[in-house]
């Protein structure tokens, strides 16, 4: 029978060594009848003081087997959960979010409670996705979906138990595991209480600026806790990646591989394996590859979840096929007629428009006709959907006269009450009225259906309305044919400030209403850049009688936004648009002519589809057929990460598919700076080349976060400056060096960072100034954190929620730089002692059981 102490976790048993205050864990160990291995005894100390649950510095001699309990440390001793978890909610009792890390590491301990069956996998998915809100995180899913079913409990919805299993399906959330939960979160309550730690009866973020920083503090209390498992994402080729993609909207299309020849044959197969995920736009075929577009459900322009979702059929069992029709048989069904140059053709199939076009090889991206006559225009705008981010018309004379011809048009016809059944982005003629005048109709689209009433999108005008399903009215073909006059637009060149994303997840609201009062009611001139994925990308400029006022340098001025560059797909259209411009401005432009053999075969072209289109649409069961198996759905665009530790660098990074971060997409590769992920548990394969990744979060998109991150929460950190000694260049951080043995502490688990922003002195002084605010609220002593009254704790949580804050919303903010790499990597002691300048807290000898060392500062030339 194997001994109670060798089946327990060694670090438990260590700890709890540790309280009994008899010694080091070692000699006490050695004692046992069945004592653990040495090796094994000083991995695990020296484990638990990367943790913080024992002190970094150490009085006696073996400074490797040994260290003093921190608060940390014997709060984790008390708690039946994963050391990491346990460092999460005290880091939560820190930073005034307990409450969240509670359910976070609760619902971590415990078998999850999503729900994924095997048969509906995708929409399992969708529901978890929904629970992250836009945050990238696993564990944010988790304390959303505890919170929502908290939050119907508690407002007596869920009051019988059919209720409760009736909303469980509805969110594929298992009922009995979440009440499992709820349990061992009361209990945790309950054990962190004894610690003084208790959760806030009321939540204090009611309104939406203050939940956007909580939940900002809660990801970096998250990647505080997972402390080393930290891992930067890999650079995307945004030039391969625009060409394989062949320059569709990677935040709304997915690519498929290995169609079979005349494959615009199967576009309903193609469509039907496609509905769980979402409503497809449109599919384009080239070669023997095919572009997938949906619909966009929502205004928001980040990438569909629809995207995600379909990228997760490439993950299930049994693999996507088509069935297919036998080439011999296809081209006899043409006869006389000529068709195998048409067998990877390129053809576009348009479900708004019902149409299978083949698509011209020499066929612009850009239509002359459509373009503003000018670079220069002036637009009227109809609705702010975000900030840089609106819809509006042209407000030139002849752009109005069109409107209101068109107006009239519609108004002095007869018009139809729809016959058709409501569909989103069906259209029609929809009503509407300004200041309580008659109600006129105008070519709209709908967008929602909510019971007798939709919401439409006008399709000349750009904004949307709410009115009822009785009111809609057929839209006549002979309407259809002029083009819609309702634009939407893209400022350039700027991007959400850090304050910006903190405060707002993407803009705050600040922002947002700054925005809108700057751009309503006033003359506002466009400066056209590029035209990408339909949208017009503008510098946006405010016309007043002295000059015109850019507005990205009133936001950049004013800490909302910073300058950005553009994508890749924007520049090489904006060379495109120039040039056109240029000739058209010259009077050299000449239009694509097309001559009449290239025109009468793409006619020819559309005339085989349809007539093969229509064959086998009459008799399909009467031919044989085969299985074809596609390779996808996949993106270019999908994140991938390396690991930061030294023993894992050189492995390959997978993420378990359950995580919502599986199938992340990178929608900004043209921003050059690093992006984090943190992982509660790191496994390494079995050949040891593979190391996979659970329980993941992927931080905000601010520069500079990696580094502030692993700053704030190493235990020991070693600065590295270029050759002169002028800057920082990046930091070693891990638990140091042994002077004795002179080598690495705990090496496997050093990290190397090479900075990508501008780091200085006052950094280093904040950081530590963050990190002795820390160790205020969870030491030990008479002025420990069991000595402290709510009205202290209350005070010391919001003074290092503010640190925190400031700390990454630097004015003006760190300067972009190139990562350099230091000559000797992953080496310790590289820094000559007269230039070390050690930082010592103002608490005497008992900062040596505290959280957090103070870091020392590297002198710089001046």
């Amino acid at each position: 029978m194997i001994p109670e102490m060798l089946l327990a976790p060694l670090s438990t048993v260590l700890l709890k060594v540790k309280l009994l205050d008899m010694g080091d864990p070692r000699s006490l160990l050695s004692t046992a009848l069945s004592p653990p291995n040495l090796s094994d005894i000083v991995r695990t100390v020296l484990q638990l003081k990367e943790m913080g649950a024992l002190s970094v510095k150490s009085e006696s001699r073996g400074q490797n087997e040994d260290g003093e309990l921190t608060f940390l440390g014997r709060v984790l001793a008390h708690l039946p959960l994963d050391l990491y978890l346990g460092k999460m909610i005290v880091l939560g009792h820190v930073f005034g979010c307990l409450d969240e890390c509670l359910i976070i590491a609760a619902s971590h301990s415990l078998k999850s409670f999503f729900a994924i069956p095997s048969m509906q996998q995708i929409a399992g998915h969708r529901s978890k996705l929904a629970f992250t809100r836009g945050t990238p995180s696993d564990s944010i899913a988790f304390l959303n979906a505890f919170k929502a079913w908290h939050s119907a409990k508690k407002k007596g919805q869920l009051r019988h138990p059919k209720d409760e299993l009736d909303w469980g399906k509805e969110n594929f959330i298992q009922i009995k595991r979440i009440r499992e939960v709820a349990e061992l979160y009361e209990e945790l309550k309950k054990r962190v209480s004894q610690f003084n730690m208790n959760v806030a009866e009321e939540s204090q973020f009611s309104d939406y600026t203050s939940a956007r920083k909580q939940a900002f503090i809660l990801q970096v209390v998250i990647a505080g806790a997972y402390y080393p498992n930290y891992f930067l994402q890999v650079d995307i080729d945004e030039a391969l990646a625009s060409r394989e993609l062949s320059g569709f909207n990677p935040r709304t299309t997915v690519m498929l591989r290995n169609l079979p020849p005349y494959s615009f044959l199967y576009y309903k197969q193609l469509q039907c394996l496609f509905r769980l995920c979402g409503q497809v736009k449109a599919i384009s075929f080239d070669s023997s590859r095919a572009y997938v577009e949906f619909y966009r459900t929502s205004q928001d322009s980040g990438v569909l979840p629809e995207v995600s979702l379909a990228l997760l059929l490439a993950h299930q069992s049994p693999a996507m096929e088509l069935s297919v029709y036998p080439i011999e048989q296809i081209e006899n069904c043409a006869g006389n007629r000529h068709i195998t140059h048409m067998k990877y053709s390129r053809v576009n199939v348009d479900f708004q428009s019902q149409s299978v076009c083949p698509v011209g090889v020499v066929s612009s991206t850009i239509d002359p006709a459509k373009l503003p006559p000018n670079r220069l225009f002036v637009v009227n705008i109809t609705k702010v959907v975000e900030v840089g981010h609106f819809w509006g018309f042209q407000a030139d004379e002849a752009s109005l006269e069109k409107q209101r011809q068109m107006t009239a048009d519609i108004n002095t016809c007869t018009l139809h009450p729809l016959t058709v059944s409501l569909y989103p982005n069906l259209l029609c003629l929809a009503p509407y009225s300004e200041f309580s005048e008659q109600n006129m109709y105008y070519r709209a689209k709908i967008l929602h259906m909510r019971g007798n009433t939709v919401e439409v999108f006008f399709l000349d005008y750009g904004n949307n309305e709410i009115v009822s399903c009785s009111s809609l009215r057929e839209l006549p073909s002979d309407l259809l044919s002029h083009p819609f006059q309702a634009q939407e637009f893209q400022v350039t060149g700027m991007r959400p400030s850090n304050q910006s994303i903190i405060l707002g997840n993407q803009w705050s609201s600040r922002a947002r209403n700054r925005f809108i009062n700057l751009v309503k009611g006033q003359s506002l001139i466009m400066s056209l850049y590029s035209i990408l994925y339909g949208v017009m990308r503008v510098d946006l400029l405010i016309h007043s009688e002295t000059a015109n006022t850019s507005v990205v340098d009133l936001l950049v001025e004013e800490g909302h936004a910073v300058k950005a560059e553009e994508s890749f797909d924007s520049k090489q259209n904006h060379e495109v648009l120039m040039s056109l411009y240029k000739d058209m401005e010259e009077g050299t432009y000449v239009p694509n002519s097309v001559s009449n053999t290239w025109s009468n075969r793409k006619k020819e072209e559309k005339e085989l589809i349809d007539s093969l289109l229509t064959h086998f649409s009459k008799q399909p069961q009467s031919y044989s057929r085969t299985k074809v198996r596609l390779h996808g759905p996949t993106s270019p665009h999908m994140m991938s990460f390396h690991s930061l530790r030294s023993n894992t660098l050189y492995k390959t990074v997978c993420i378990e598919k359950n995580s919502i971060n599986s199938l992340a997409l990178n929608e900004n590769p043209h921003c050059s700076h690093q992006k984090m992920l943190v992982a509660g548990t790191v496994s390494v394969s079995s050949t040891g080349t593979r190391i996979l990744l659970r329980d993941t979060s992927i931080l905000p998109d601010i520069p500079g976060l990696p580094a502030l991150v692993m700053m704030l929460f190493t235990p020991i950190m070693e600065l590295r400056t270029d050759e002169e000694r002028t800057c920082y260049t990046g930091a070693l951080c891990g638990l140091g060096f042994n002077s004795q043995k002179q080598e690495a502490i705990l090496l496997e688990h050093d990290i190397e960072l090479s900075f990508d922003v501008k780091i200085d002195v006052d950094d280093i002084t904040e950081i530590n100034a963050l990190r002795m605010a820390i160790n205020h609220l969870v030491c030990e002593g008479p002025n420990g954190t069991l000595h402290l009254g709510t009205d202290r704790i209350r005070q010391l949580q919001e003074d290092c929620r503010d640190r925190l804050i400031r700390l990454f919303t630097k004015s003006p903010p760190r300067e972009a730089i190139a990562p350099q790499l230091f000559e000797k990597l992953g080496k310790w002691n590289q820094v000559d002692p007269s230039l070390r300048m050690d930082i010592v807290e103002p608490r005497g000898g008992n900062a040596r059981a505290v959280l957090y060392q103070l870091h020392p500062v590297t002198v710089l030339n001046n």
